[in-house]
């Protein structure tokens, strides 16, 4: 069973290991990182949740002692909102569902938050197999930016996806009556 336990400097060796390039440290990070990333990337990543409330909590999952994934929420209080994003699962564990069950819980705790009404997520129009996970969490496509990012000279598309605190109580309350 997967659980989420606090990002710390000690991790930031293990997850710069996880990018072998350009390409997949923005597929991570957005077009603000860039390849290698550095402990001064990940510590100001760490520094956006020293502020009270935090503006950012970031997180390793690990199941059974090993870490198999990060992930962060950005939390805008003032609107309700929190954002999924840096979301990436150990090279050698993709494929086992391991990220639908790390999602699940940053969704959980985001939505634990009795101001948080709305939880979204960018990612790049390419990556269907992302999408699909973010599908079948229930987050629903609600737009593209076309041509929004510049990465080792081509233009990506980014979507937007989201969900609200009703649809995921009401997939939440469907699921546990089943």
């Amino acid at each position: 069973m997967i659980h989420l336990v606090p990002f710390s400097p000690e991790h930031f060796d293990l997850v710069c290991s996880w990018f072998t390039n350009e390409v997949e440290a923005v597929q991570w990070g957005g077009p603000v990182v860039s390849y290698p990333l550095t402990a001064q990337m990940l510590q100001a990543m760490l520094d956006e949740g020293k502020t009270n409330p935090p503006n950012r909590l970031c997180w390793m999952a690990q199941e059974d002692g090993e870490f198999v994934g990060h992930i962060q929420l950005a939390l805008d209080w003032r609107n309700g909102n929190a954002t999924l994003s840096r979301v990436v699962i150990a090279p050698q564990m993709r494929g086992q569902g391991k990220g639908s069950q790390m999602l699940r819980l940053v969704v959980e705790h985001a939505f634990g938050f009795e101001t948080i009404e709305r939880v979204e997520l960018n990612v790049y129009a390419w990556n269907s197999v992302a999408i699909k996970t973010y599908e079948k969490l229930g987050l629903t496509l609600e737009g593209n930016r076309r041509a929004s990012a510049l990465v080792d000279g081509e233009r990506w598309d980014t979507c937007i996806m989201g969900i609200l605190r009703e649809d995921w109580s009401a997939l939440n309350a469907d699921s546990q009556c089943a």
